[in-house]
C-alpha cells in the first residue's frame, strides 16, 4: 500500500506545479547607444551609462543644467527612478555625445557595458566579438580608442 501511495503523491505534486513553458520570454535589452540616444532625444545630456544586472544606471544633465542620477528600464529606456544631485559644471559641447561614441564602438563590433565621461574623454568597458573584456580610453572628438587594456 505504501508503494502505491508514494507514486500517487508524486504524480499529484507534478500536476500542481506551475508550467514553466507558459512564462513569456524576457524582452531583449536595448544597447547602450539606443538608451543614450533615447535619453538625449528627451532632453538629457548623458554623462555616464552603466549596464547592470537589473537595468542601466545613468548620470545625466537635464535641460535646466541639473545633475540627475537615474535608473533606466533596459527594455523601454524610460526612467524608473531619479535623484537630483545639484547643478552641473560646464559641458564640452564640441565633444561627440556619449550616444555617438557608443554607436561608433558598437559599429566596430564591440558591446559597450559601461561608458563614462572623464576630464580628458570617455572611459569605456567593452566586450569584443570573441568575448574578451577591455577597458578603453576614447578620444572625445573622434571616438577613436586612444588606449586599452584587458579588463
Amino acid at each position: 500500500m505504501t508503494r502505491l501511495f508514494v507514486p500517487a503523491l508524486a504524480a499529484l505534486a507534478l500536476l500542481t506545479l506551475p508550467a514553466r513553458a507558459q512564462t513569456p520570454p524576457a524582452a531583449p535589452w536595448l544597447s547602450v547607444a539606443d538608451i543614450a540616444t533615447h535619453l538625449a532625444e528627451n532632453g538629457f545630456r548623458v554623462m555616464k551609462l552603466d549596464r547592470e544586472s537589473d537595468g542601466f544606471e545613468a548620470d545625466l544633465i537635464d535641460r535646466q543644467g541639473n545633475r540627475v542620477e537615474a535608473r533606466v528600464n533596459p527594455v523601454t529606456a524610460e526612467l524608473v527612478t531619479t535623484k537630483y544631485e545639484g547643478r552641473a559644471g560646464p559641458v564640452h559641447e564640441q565633444w561627440l555625445t556619449l550616444a555617438q561614441v557608443a554607436r561608433h564602438l558598437e559599429g566596430q563590433g564591440f558591446t559597450v557595458r559601461k561608458i563614462e565621461t572623464e576630464a580628458a574623454g570617455y572611459e569605456v568597458d567593452l566586450t569584443d566579438r570573441a568575448g574578451a573584456r577591455t577597458e578603453a580610453e576614447i578620444d572625445p572628438m573622434t571616438g577613436a580608442i586612444r588606449s586599452s587594456k584587458p579588463d
